[in-house]
């Protein structure tokens, strides 16, 4: 009966089996960056590459979480940082159509940081993990 309840409550393994922590500072100009997207892109897509992901808090920190797992696969990765601002064009939508205010994005940060094609950050990730990763951006 125990394990049935167990198995009805949703126990369940990790979802991603072999997730390494993965964690550093992104800095900007040399100041932390705060509200950065940091993406950890497998270098070679196969099957079973995962995408890591993380957000900056206000000291420039990130830890990655693979589907919404904290840490990241070992592997070779590229890594896309993407810092933006949505700036409205005109002040007012139209709310009788529902429709909001036509907006338009500016990268805060260079947008060669937020291109897997462009981004120069690459980074290997073996089985140990990744701690107090620093990666500089520059303009």
């Amino acid at each position: 009966m125990v394990i049935g309840l167990l198995a009805a409550s949703g126990c369940r393994g990790p979802k991603v089996k072999g997730l390494v922590s993965i964690c550093g500072t992104v800095t900007y100009k040399g100041e932390p960056l705060e509200g950065a997207a940091v993406c950890f892109t497998p270098k070679e897509f196969k099957t079973g590459n995962r995408l890591g992901t993380g957000k900056t808090d206000s000291n420039g920190r990130f830890e990655l979480r693979t589907i919404g797992e904290l840490g990241a696969l070992p592997g070779e990765y590229v890594v896309v940082v993407i810092k933006n601002e949505i700036i409205s064009k005109t002040p007012q939508g139209n709310p009788r159509l529902g429709r909001p205010s036509p907006s338009e994005v500016k990268s805060l940060i260079p947008k060669r940081y937020g291109d897997p094609k462009t981004s120069e950050l690459s980074v290997v990730v073996e089985k140990s993990g990744l701690t107090n990763w620093l990666v500089e951006l520059v303009d």
